[in-house]
């Protein structure tokens, strides 16, 4: 079974698995120095497919962007992607598991540099709107969520220009990403620390899942198979406890006011 996505998550998802043990079917811990998302939904992925009927092997296929991935997934050339996508990213050429992210849960702080003083500041609603959040230009979902949340004044970057080279040079000074699981919420990066500003965020309105290519020879039983499998890890509770350490769902931010549309 092939399933493509980025060298750097399938970099980490095998020292995580070397540091559970290997076993995909008997890791019930998240935590660990690789565990972001991204890394944690490959490992939620291989724990489905290890608790359904299904025969299989893997391979993985590496891919530059996840836009370069989709198209090779809709074309049936790969089977699954790697990690869980928006609803919105499905169509007729794909099946899409049950949610892996439900509605609501999925969440993003405001980032600055370190010495930024918005961290000291005690700032409303409206004051943060008006600043100017940077994203990356191929974040549909951030950018439509970020102006259904009234943020109009928004930098989109291209795939060159780097989020935290920029946030450290003060060439932009306000990122919008994920929370990791650190202690004080920090992300560290070879261009500095960055932090949070302090109580504010957003959740995202769609889900998230699984993305099965349907052009694939084996797409449907694979498709079958994974929501088999996550069936069973839903109901060990297994993908809550895996969300929560790996940020996406962050006990730390929840007395966190949401911002919604204005």
């Amino acid at each position: 079974m092939s399933i493509i996505g980025d060298q750097g998550t399938f970099s980490n998802y095998q020292q995580l698995l070397e540091l559970k043990g290997d076993n995909p079917a008997q890791i019930n811990d998240y935590e660990s120095p690789y565990s972001d998302r991204a890394t944690v939904s490959l490992l939620l992925l291989t724990q489905a497919l290890s608790y359904s009927d299904l025969q299989y092997s893997l391979t993985f296929v590496t891919s530059p962007n996840t836009g370069r991935s989709l198209r090779e997934l809709k074309q049936g050339n790969v089977a699954v992607y790697q990690a869980d996508i928006w609803e919105s990213d499905f169509d007729d050429s794909t099946y899409k598991s049950v949610a892996i992210i439900p509605k609501n849960t999925f969440e993003k702080g405001f980032y600055v540099n370190q010495g930024s003083p918005l961290l000291s500041q005690i700032l409303t609603h409206e004051q943060l709107r008006e600043l100017p959040i940077s994203v990356g230009s191929t974040w549909y979902q951030d950018i439509a969520q970020l102006q259904r949340s009234g943020f109009n004044n928004i930098d989109k970057l291209n795939r060159n220009q780097s989020l935290f080279g920029m946030l450290s040079k003060g060439r932009i000074n306000v990122a919008f990403l994920e929370f990791p699981n650190t202690p004080d919420l920090a992300i560290q990066d070879s261009y500095g620390s960055f932090y949070p500003i302090p109580n504010m965020k957003i959740e995202f309105q769609e889900s998230r899942h699984f993305m099965v290519s349907k052009q694939h020879p084996h797409g449907a039983e694979i498709a079958q198979a994974i929501d088999q499998g996550l069936a069973e890890i839903i109901r060990l509770g297994l993908v809550e406890k895996a969300i929560q350490q790996s940020g996406v769902k962050q006990q730390r931010v929840s007395h966190w006011q949401s911002i919604s549309a204005p």
